[in-house]
């Protein structure tokens, strides 16, 4: 909730946001109405002119939801001072009330007046585009994995062993060896082939674009505490540090584990409590990269694989790698309160054991690639 005194304004607007429709209910200090509007999110002109006829200063909370950027871009500059309401707090404070758009906006607006209203936290510009670079990369990462699963799967019908998947090496794979498929077959291969090359080359520009990104100085800080995680590179450094914003606005690590759904969803009945999946109420971008990052993790630490095995164990590999990545969150915030870089870590082996697999293998293809070089030497030019 935020620290400016309510009595310092002379209305409150709450605001009730659909994707076709906007609904908004101003209220004095007191609480008494003063107007309400309902119109289509097209009509920005008729909302500001309402907007501006209003009593000065004035203090506006919306509902939150997944479009509400452009409502706070555009009417951030309208109103006095503007917040973003946490929907399900207020859902769950309204009881078995009938539900219209203009009483939820009305309800807001009583809220904000008596200080009641349970507040989100709106990044400011830098972040926003932080955060968009890294949800895009998310997206982009997610079509690129769902492509190559396709490529995988037309080449496990066919019961071919086929190339390493990336661009590059899958298309040398396909001009040599792409007769083996049926014609449709090789058809669809060929259009994923050009969806993971095109995709490779975005990511590869917008790489580019976090890591200058991040070197900028409001984000250098963090970043360097971020990376300093085996694990944790520019990218998840990136959109770690960008859905979070400021890690001393959580006044401890069950508040931001919380925050970021990771938490279990507890049913009570009877008594008897049980423990359910985890909420998912925060950044889905967020979570993606945690866990991603504490996987990582483990394969370089051993401390951490020794507790992510004892877990696999118990509660099996996808709830261990979700258990993990809450465990890596409250590292992080740990390590951003208190400045320090991460310690302690205790190496596996595993590049070790990856160079070493890698060198066994050149070893067995190279007679191999001998042979195919004597061949190619004995034809006549």
């Amino acid at each position: 909730m935020s620290d400016v005194p309510a009595v310092s304004y002379a209305a409150f607007v709450g605001v009730d946001l659909h994707k076709c429709t906007v609904s908004l209910c101003a209220v004095d200090a007191s609480g008494q109405p003063i107007a309400a509007l309902t119109c289509d999110t097209k009509c920005v002109d008729r909302i500001e002119r309402w907007l501006a006829a209003l009593p000065r200063p004035s203090r506006l909370a919306v509902e939150a939801v997944g479009f509400v950027e452009w409502f706070i871009d555009r009417f951030r500059s309208c109103v006095d001072h503007i917040d973003i309401a946490d929907a399900t707090e207020l859902a769950n404070r309204r009881g078995k009330r009938r539900k219209t758009d203009r009483k939820d906006a009305s309800d807001v607006a009583k809220r904000l007046a008596r200080g009641e209203c349970p507040l989100g936290w709106i990044a400011d510009e830098p972040v926003m585009q932080l955060r968009k670079l890294g949800r895009h990369w998310r997206n982009l990462s997610r079509t690129l994995a769902r492509a190559k699963h396709c490529m995988k799967s037309m080449l496990l019908a066919a019961n071919l062993r086929g190339p390493r998947f990336d661009g590059a090496g899958a298309q040398k794979w396909f001009l040599a060896h792409g007769h083996l498929l049926k014609e449709v077959q090789r058809e669809a291969f060929g259009h994923f082939l050009d969806i993971v090359c095109l995709i490779e080359r975005q990511r590869e520009s917008l790489r580019r674009r976090i890591i200058f990104a991040n070197r900028e100085r409001r984000f250098a800080a963090l970043i360097t505490i971020l990376k300093s995680v085996p694990g944790i590179d520019e990218i998840w450094a990136c959109v770690i540090a960008a859905e979070v914003g400021d890690f001393s606005r959580f006044p401890n690590a069950d508040a931001l584990e919380f925050w970021s759904g990771m938490t279990a969803d507890l049913k009570e009945s009877a008594g008897r409590t049980q423990s359910g999946h985890i909420t998912k109420a925060g950044s889905a971008t967020l979570r993606w990269a945690i866990c991603k990052a504490a996987v990582t993790l483990c394969r370089s630490d051993a401390r951490q694989e020794a507790v992510r095995q004892r877990l696999i164990r118990r509660i099996g590999k996808p709830k261990a790698n979700v258990a993990m990545g809450r465990r890596l969150l409250r590292i992080l915030f740990a390590m951003a309160r208190d400045g320090a870089l991460y310690q302690g870590q205790v190496k596996t082996g595993h590049e070790r054991a990856a160079n070493r697999a890698r060198l066994n293998q050149q070893e067995r293809l190279k007679p191999k690639r001998v042979r195919e070089r004597k061949e190619l030497e004995r034809v006549p030019a």
